[in-house]
C-alpha cells in the first residue's frame, strides 16, 4: 500500500465470497490499495488501523454484509467509522426483507423497494449530470439485452442522483445519509474478470458488475488509479491498394472529409501489392500531414497466414512483408506505420512472439482469441486492458466496427483504451455519410478525441499513474512517446512486463541506449524529461538476421495473385453494384 494516497476498504463476512474475490481482482487491476474487513472486526480502532498513512478511505461492500454490520449497531445512526469514509459503494441488494431494510434506511425512503429487473431487453439512460464519473458515457441512451441487468432499485428521494435509470427504477443511484455519499449498484454479482473469452466485451450484454463498478473505482479513486495519458482515435481501413478509388472508398473523398471532421485514417496496406500504386494517390497520402498513412497488414494476405503456429514460417512471412514495404518506401518515398494488422483478424500465440523478435511497434486486431485450435488465455481483464499482452508479451490493441455502439466506444474510453475505428472501403458508401454520423457522435462525447497516425496512437496508449516522487508509467507498446508540457523536469518510471528477458538486447531512449533493471518478469527504467522535452523510448530485440524471406512454389503465388484480384473485382464492381454508386 502506497502511503499518502487514498485506500478501498473491503467490507465482507467472516467467510469469503466468490463476490469478495471477484471484487479484489477488479481493485488490483486498477492497481488501487486495498485492505479488507470482516464483520466480527469492524470497529473504530481497526478501521484506523487498516487506513493509518491514508488521507482517506471509500468502502466496497455488498448489501446483506452492510445491513448484517448495521443490524449489529441498534441504532438508525451510522457507527462513527462509516461516517469516516469518503463514500461507500454497495451492490447485491438481493429481494429480501434485510436488504429491504437496509435500502429504505439509507435512502430515507420508507418505501423504497428491490425490485427483479425485467429479463428481456431494456432501454436504460446514463445522466449528463455527473461527468466526473460517467466521462463518455455521459447522456447516453442505451438498449441492453436480455440478461444485461438483474435488478433495479425504486427509490423515491428528491436528492437521490439516478446515474444509470432504467424503466423499474435505478441500475446505479448516488445519495447522502449523515454526510457520507453512497452509491448503490443493483448488480447481484461482480464481474469476474479472470473469466476467458473469445468475442470483444459488449455492455449491452455485460452491464451488471461490470460499468457502475468501473465507473465509481475511476471516480472514488483518481488519484491513485491507473489512467490515461490520452484518448488517442485512428480510424484504420482495411485492404485498397493505394488507388484513386477502390470500390466505395475514393481518397480524394476522404482526404475531404478527413479535412472536414478533423480525423486521421491508417490504411491497413496488404505488402502483395507494393508494386500495385498509384502516383498520384500515393503523393496525397505522403502529403496529408498525418491524416493519412498507411500500416502492414499481413504479407499476402492468405487466409489464416498468421494463424500458424510455426516460428521459422511467422518470421520468413514478416521477413517478406517488411522487404515489401520498405520497397515501396524505396520507390515511393511513402514510409509506414510499424503496426501489424491481421488479415481476417486470425492470430496464433506465437504470431505476437514473432512480431516482437521482428521488430514491430504492436499489432491492432478485431479478433481478441487466437485462431483455430491454439489456446485462448484472453480474458475479460485482457479487454479492459489498454492492449492485450497476454500473448509473448506483445501488445495486441484493440478495434471495434462502428455497428459495436457509441456505447462500447465510451465505456472503452473510461478505461483507458484508446479509439480505434475498423472497416473496409464500404464505410465510405453513400460518400462516408453513416461514418461522418458515427464520427459527430463520438465527437459530443465528453471526452478529448486525439486523431493521430496508428503508430503514434499507439505509442502514445499507456497508463500513469501520480503519487511519488515519480510518475509511474506502464509502457504497452515497444515504444513510447512521453511528452512533457510543464515548466520542470519531470521524472518517469517507466515498467514494461517482459518475461523473455533473454530476447531483449536493451532499451533507447531517444535513440541513447540506457540501464534499466529486470524483476518478477517486468523491466524498469527511470527517465528525466527535461521541461517541454519528450522521450522517445524504444524496446531493441536481438534481431533474426538468420531468417531469408518466404520462397513459395509458383502454385502458391498464383494463387496468391488471383485471390487478390477477386477479391478486388469483387470490392470494385460487387459493391459498386450493389449500392449504385
Amino acid at each position: 500500500m502506497d502511503n499518502g494516497s487514498s485506500i478501498a476498504l473491503l467490507l465482507r463476512g467472516d467467510a469469503l465470497s466468490p463476490n469478495d474475490c471477484n471484487l479484489s481482482e477488479i481493485l488490483d487491476f486498477f492497481e488501487i490499495p486495498w485492505t479488507t474487513l470482516t464483520i466480527t472486526e469492524a470497529n473504530g480502532d481497526n478501521v484506523a488501523a487498516l487506513t493509518a498513512g491514508h488521507p482517506q478511505f471509500s468502502i466496497l461492500t455488498s448489501a446483506p454484509c452492510l445491513a448484517e454490520v448495521l443490524q449489529r449497531c441498534k441504532t438508525e445512526a451510522l457507527p462513527t467509522w462509516l461516517a469516516a469514509a469518503a463514500s461507500i459503494f454497495v451492490y447485491g441488494f438481493q429481494a429480501t426483507d434485510p436488504c429491504q431494510v437496509l435500502l429504505r434506511q439509507i435512502t430515507g425512503d420508507p418505501e423504497a423497494e428491490v425490485r427483479g429487473s425485467n429479463p428481456g431487453p431494456m432501454r436504460v439512460s446514463v445522466t449528463d449530470a455527473f461527468p466526473e464519473m460517467c466521462g463518455p458515457m455521459s447522456g447516453l441512451r442505451i438498449q441492453l439485452e436480455r440478461g444485461a441487468a438483474d435488478a433495479a432499485l425504486v427509490i423515491h428521494n428528491s436528492q437521490l442522483q439516478s446515474i444509470v435509470g432504467a424503466p423499474d427504477g435505478h441500475l446505479f443511484a448516488g445519495f447522502t445519509n449523515s454526510g457520507v455519499r453512497f452509491f448503490a449498484d443493483s448488480s447481484l454479482t461482480m464481474m469476474d474478470i479472470r473469466e476467458r473469452t473469445a468475442t470483444y466485451f459488449d455492455v449491452k450484454k455485460r452491464f451488471a458488475g461490470a460499468v457502475p463498478i468501473v465507473m465509481y473505482l475511476k471516480w472514488a479513486f483518481r488519484d491513485v488509479c491507473l489512467t490515461a495519458a490520452e484518448t488517442s482515435a485512428c480510424l484504420i481501413i482495411d485492404d485498397p491498394p493505394l488507388w484513386p478509388r477502390y470500390g466505395l472508398l475514393d481518397f480524394d473523398e476522404l482526404l475531404q472529409l478527413t479535412d472536414k471532421l478533423a480525423f486521421a485514417t491508417t490504411i491497413a496496406f496488404i505488402p502483395w501489392n507494393w508494386r500495385r500504386t498509384n502516383r498520384r494517390t500515393v503523393a496525397a497520402v505522403r502529403e496529408s500531414r498525418g491524416r493519412l498513412s498507411v500500416c502492414v497488414h499481413g504479407c499476402d494476405h492468405t487466409r489464416g497466414e498468421f494463424a500458424a503456429r510455426s516460428l521459422e514460417l511467422l518470421d520468413r512471412r514478416l521477413k517478406s512483408a517488411r522487404l515489401r514495404m520498405l520497397a515501396l518506401r524505396n520507390t515511393t518515398a511513402l514510409d509506414h506505420e510499424n503496426v501489424m494488422v491481421f488479415p481476417q483478424g486470425a492470430f496464433s500465440p506465437e504470431a505476437a512472439s514473432a512480431l516482437k523478435r521482428n521488430g514491430f511497434t504492436a499489432a491492432v486486431n478485431t479478433e481478441v482469441a487466437p485462431a483455430n485450435d491454439a489456446p485462448n488465455e484472453t480474458t475479460i481483464a485482457d479487454l479492459w486492458s489498454v492492449a492485450i499482452v497476454r500473448y509473448g508479451s506483445f501488445p495486441i490493441f484493440t478495434r471495434r466496427y462502428i455497428d459495436h455502439g457509441i456505447e462500447n466506444f465510451a465505456f472503452d474510453g473510461i478505461l483507458g483504451k484508446p479509439c480505434f475505428i475498423a472497416g473496409h472501403h464500404d464505410l465510405l458508401r453513400g460518400h462516408g455519410s453513416e461514418l461522418t454520423a458515427f464520427l459527430r457522435r463520438l465527437a459530443s462525447l465528453r471526452w478529448k478525441l486525439r486523431w493521430r497516425p496508428l503508430e503514434d496512437a499507439v505509442c502514445r496508449s499507456y497508463s500513469i499513474q501520480s503519487g511519488g516522487e515519480a510518475i509511474a508509467v506502464k509502457m504497452l507498446a515497444e515504444r513510447l512517446l512521453f511528452e512533457n508540457s510543464e515548466e520542470v523536469t519531470r521524472r518517469i518510471l517507466v515498467t514494461k512486463r517482459e518475461p523473455e528477458v533473454a530476447s531483449l538486447k536493451g532499451f533507447t531512449v531517444n535513440q541513447d541506449m540506457v540501464t534499466y533493471e529486470h524483476l518478477d518478469g517486468c523491466v524498469r527504467l527511470m527517465v528525466d524529461v527535461p521541461p517541454g522535452g519528450s522521450a522517445d523510448i524504444r524496446c531493441v530485440y536481438h534481431e533474426q538476421l538468420d531468417v531469408s524471406p518466404d520462397s513459395e512454389s509458383i502454385r502458391y503465388r498464383l494463387g496468391v495473385a488471383v485471390r487478390r484480384y477477386l477479391s478486388e473485382l469483387r470490392d470494385n464492381y460487387g459493391y459498386l453494384l450493389r449500392f449504385r454508386v
